[in-house]
């Protein structure tokens, strides 16, 4: 499905009135952050979402709040605020805006000053916290149900989560997670590791032409990446797409990679690890003794490509980037530009989950735009607790809808 300019503009752009942000504002609960860079009377934390900027903050008892940036009176950020006694107080006049929402306090008002609080047009917003993240609700409808995965019912060390910013629209960060084709190409480097140590993805180094099998869910859909892993056996890797931004990747233990648009050329990236069953492991996506820059960014640019060794490249490595595999991601992924033009693409069969993810995407914004109601907003429909990611090596005549439910 090559993406016509027309179709690239309503996909990527989500800033000011565009269509893309408007359904994605009205329908879905955005990730803003993670919990872990909010401490009690600790630092106000920046969020950008669709264009629009954020301050996230957590009070003295716990409770996490969000507002508007710019203080309602002369539009100092509040970034700059005292988070002290559950409020935020802004530095240049004094006015105190408490965690729920509420103006409480304005020391240059001295005559009706309860009244003239509550008159306050402080923009706060619905707030959740779970899964190791923080959420907002950015509509002006009533907000939709909570999306109750797996991973939102976990807490302590069952769950871990990173936060990356990355210099590239957030569909290109969504077509890097859905793509597992090439991950036998690009990623080779860390499958053969791997596959030394007698893993299931020694068969994703050796077939790299999978072939694809599809399956529409609620709210998204789910693929099979079928690949050659000796006689009479298939290695499958099932990834789940959830819409808007969620891709749930097969991994040793739980695997999400959600990919948020904080505007038109930069991208929230989430990386949430969990196990049902204990502490998540240190693993390759880990550790994160800094989550809110993990993995640690590419800093050269183009000019220094995007920190390539070219001599390990001809010696030891395919890429030429040893630090962490998202590097490689990445990389091609701001080589491509900060906003992908799409109408210039040459496809084939190795794209078609690119192609099956574009399309839903697509259908759903001119569906909202048309005052329906797509079926990836339907969240009632969604089995939320059941969606995961799997990989196994299975008997080659496995029906893999049935084996991995």
């Amino acid at each position: 499905m090559t993406v016509s300019q027309s179709d690239n503009e309503l996909m990527t752009r989500v800033a000011g009135q565009a269509p893309m942000g408007r359904f994605l504002r009205e329908s879905f609960w955005f990730p803003a952050t993670i919990s872990a860079l909010l401490t009690p009377d600790g630092d106000p934390v920046p969020v950008r979402l669709l264009g629009s900027d954020y301050v996230a903050f957590r009070g003295t008892g716990g409770k996490v709040a969000i507002f508007s940036e710019h203080c309602p009176h002369r539009g100092a950020s509040l970034l700059l605020a005292r988070n002290e006694d559950n409020a935020l107080r802004c530095i240049f006049h004094g006015w105190k805006f408490n965690v729920e929402g509420r103006c409480v306090e304005v020391p240059t008002q001295p005559e009706h000053h309860d009244e003239f609080c509550k008159s306050v047009p402080l923009k706060s917003f619905p707030v959740r916290e779970a899964g190791g993240l923080i959420w907002v609700w950015l509509g002006r409808s009533e907000p939709a149900p909570f999306p109750a995965f797996e991973f939102t019912q976990l807490t302590g060390n069952q769950v871990r989560a990173s936060l990356q910013r990355l210099k590239f629209n957030w569909i290109q960060a969504i077509e890097g997670a859905v793509d597992s084709a090439h991950v036998s190409i690009l990623h080779q480097d860390w499958l053969d590791k791997a596959g030394a140590g007698g893993t299931a993805l020694a068969a994703a180094a050796l077939d790299r032409a999978p072939v694809y099998e599809f399956e529409n869910q609620p709210g998204g859909f789910r693929y099979a990446a079928i690949r050659k892993a000796g006689e009479g056996n298939r290695y499958i890797r099932v990834t789940e797409y959830v819409a808007p931004w969620y891709c749930f990747i097969p991994f040793s233990t739980g695997n999400i990679q959600i990919s948020v648009p904080m505007d038109d050329e930069t991208t929230a990236l989430y990386f949430v690890q969990y196990n049902r069953d204990g502490p998540v492991p240190v693993s390759t996506y880990g550790p994160t003794s800094n989550p809110g820059n993990f993995p640690p960014y590419l800093t050269a640019g183009k000019e220094g490509r995007w920190g390539q060794d070219r001599d390990i490249m001809k010696r030891e490595s395919f890429t030429g980037f040893r630090q962490h595999l998202m590097h490689e991601d990445w990389s091609v992924a701001e080589s491509q530009g900060t906003l992908m033009d799409r109408s210039g693409e040459f496809l084939n069969v190795g794209d078609r989950a690119v192609m099956q993810f574009r399309r839903l995407l697509l259908d759903s914004v001119k569906e909202f735009q048309k005052g329906e109601r797509p079926r990836i907003g339907c969240h009632e429909q969604i089995p939320y607790p059941k969606i995961r990611g799997h990989a196994a090596v299975v008997a080659a005549d496995t029906n893999w809808k049935e084996h991995f439910k």
